[in-house]
């Protein structure tokens, strides 16, 4: 199917700055399709084929996109975007990537519930030609996944390391409380001096293998697990930090001790930096356990954290409340 071309739309929500909590409506498949360029993008952002679900469909904000971090590339800065609650990609035009990222939406292709809304001006194709459209966006290209994760080196702008708009902003719409932007900022400082000293990172950890075995346990979703204490973990761990090129993230230490249930195997994931499909082994993710962005400037991207068994433990369920 050719490409869609892009009009200017009236309604492109110029000057609209959708905030926390905000319920909004996913505009239609003829209104988004209008929106994007000829590679199925807007300011550089693919609308995805695992999206066109949600057409038509009400959610709440989660949180705006202001910044987000970038593999390989640290937090860089992105205009006019926010997720919705819950909202994650299935993966399901993607080879069946378990990565679940939550999605990125424009502005533009969201309006406000009970607002006022400005008609369309331009011609829109079909419900039905425009929804073919959308599910027929590209998936791969010269080789390579396309997909948001993929494209979001060249969909954000640099973001100097030191710049504190981003907090003000989340301050003011109240993504963040002040208690947590001074905590964040004295552990940024606290990580600048310890760095300075020749020391990781606060939960940082990194061990001497070279090599390390599986550690298969054969989890299944809702089996219960605990996270294995830091000594046993580092000793899984080669010289930066990583198990078989997973990183033990500095913020997963905070877990360490706890029980929490399985919440999906991974076995296919793409690479964000790459583009390619690797297949992980005798990893999970665990219930709840998402990044909170304490080291990132509060990025708001929430990725899951994945988990070797190596690092857990098979554990009972907790004693039910009476």
């Amino acid at each position: 199917m050719p490409p869609l071309p892009r009009p200017r739309l009236a309604h492109d929500g110029e000057g609209m700055r959708l905030l926390q909590g905000q319920l909004v409506e996913v505009r239609s498949a003829g209104e988004i399709a209008a929106s994007l360029d000829s590679d199925g993008r807007l300011d550089g952002v693919p609308f995805m084929p695992e999206m066109t679900a949600c057409c038509g469909r009400r959610f709440r904000v989660f949180r705006r996109a202001d910044i987000t971090c970038v593999e390989g590339h640290g937090l860089r800065r992105m205009d006019g975007a926010v997720f919705l609650a819950d909202v994650r990609c299935d993966g399901s035009a993607h080879d069946g990537c378990q990565r679940r990222c939550l999605i990125f939406w424009k502005e533009a292709w969201l309006k406000p519930v009970g607002g006022a809304q400005s008609p369309s001006t331009v011609s829109e194709p079909s419900p039905r030609v425009a929804t073919g459209a959308l599910a027929d966006l590209p998936t791969r290209r010269q080789g390579r996944y396309v997909c948001q994760s993929t494209a979001l080196a060249a969909a954000t702008a640099e973001l100097p390391r030191w710049n504190l708009l981003p907090f003000v902003s989340q301050i003011r719409s109240g993504e963040l409380s002040v208690t947590r932007f001074v905590l964040i900022i004295a552990l940024a400082l606290f990580n600048l001096l310890r760095r300075f000293l020749g020391f990781r990172d606060v939960g940082g950890m990194a061990g001497q293998r070279s090599k390390s075995s599986n550690g298969q346990l054969g989890l299944q979703p809702g089996d219960w697990v605990r996270i294995k204490s830091r000594d046993e973990i580092k000793r899984t761990l080669d010289s930066n930090g990583r198990n078989r090129g997973l990183a033990f993230e500095p913020e997963m230490s905070y877990y360490c001790g706890k029980r929490f249930q399985v919440e999906f195997s991974i076995k296919n994931m793409i690479h964000e930096e790459t583009g390619q499909m690797i297949h992980p082994v005798n990893t999970v993710s665990l219930k709840g356990l998402t990044c909170q962005g304490l080291r990132a400037k509060s990025c708001p991207r929430s990725n899951y954290w994945f988990w070797r068994e190596q690092w857990i433990e098979c554990a009972p369920a907790p004693p039910m409340k009476a």
